[in-house]
């Protein structure tokens, strides 16, 4: 199951916390950075906490499935 996650941090990421998220797509917009990739349930909860350490404010978290989630159409 691929996951894309997509965060979203306060302020801009530094050359130095830029080489530690190598693996990951960064990008500053104004006044806020993302860092977005596929990672694991796991990898997610290491870089938030690695993220929360580095003192770095997270102001938004989503996610996207690759896999098409199926709905019933109807009740019986």
């Amino acid at each position: 199951m691929g996951v894309t996650f997509e965060i979203r941090v306060r302020g801009y990421l530094g050359p130095l916390l830029r080489t530690v998220l190598a693996d990951l797509h960064c990008e500053s917009v104004a006044r806020q950075s993302t860092i977005s990739g596929r990672l694991s349930t796991g990898e997610l909860r290491a870089l938030l906490t690695r993220l929360d350490g580095y003192g770095v404010e997270m102001v938004r978290v989503r996610c996207s499935s690759d896999e098409v989630t199926r709905q019933p159409v109807g009740r019986s």
